[in-house]
């Protein structure tokens, strides 16, 4: 069986010229990543505090100094310049899930649509005014991208790091 060298060559370059686009992403997403991470460490250190634990999701960033009880927050928008936020959850009595849908009739069923998702937080001092983290608006962002599992989660474990710090 002889070895078909034209035949090789095509097919070494498809599958090159197919991989490229993945490779790209790859970048991109590694870019995108790294720059975000970036971001919430420089806020977290303008607090003197150190980042213990973080995760991605879609255009930002959340990130927890449990020793130093503070909670940061980071959103790269893609029209906007960076939005950064940060709350010291020594204040902060409780973290609330607030999820804003709107339900439409069709002639077969009813759907809901979220429209907003956001994190509040609940002050211990009752004169101070409920601070909230805008994680999805529907008219920023089309489409869901895993922010109703990510509010969940971090909610409770928000919650669970502030019954523990009583």
């Amino acid at each position: 069986m002889e070895l078909d060298w034209g035949t090789a060559i095509i097919g070494f370059a498809a599958l090159v010229i197919c991989a490229i686009p993945f490779v790209f992403d790859y970048r991109n997403r590694n870019k995108k990543t790294k720059h975000l991470k970036l971001s919430l460490t420089k806020l977290a250190e303008k607090h003197n505090c150190e980042v213990n634990q973080y995760e991605l999701c879609g255009n930002f960033i959340l990130g927890i100094d449990e020793n130093r009880n503070f909670l940061f927050f980071f959103k790269q928008p893609k029209t906007e310049e960076g939005i950064s936020q940060y709350i010291n959850l020594e204040e902060i009595q409780k973290c609330e899930v607030v999820k804003k849908t709107k339900t439409v009739k069709t002639d077969t069923e009813n759907l809901t649509i979220v429209e907003r998702v956001e994190m509040s937080f609940i002050p211990s001092n009752k004169n101070k005014a409920e601070q909230k983290i805008e994680l999805f608006d529907k008219e920023k962002n089309m489409q869901l991208n895993g922010e109703l599992q990510f509010v969940d989660k971090w909610s409770k474990q928000i919650n669970k790091h502030l019954k523990s710090k009583k």
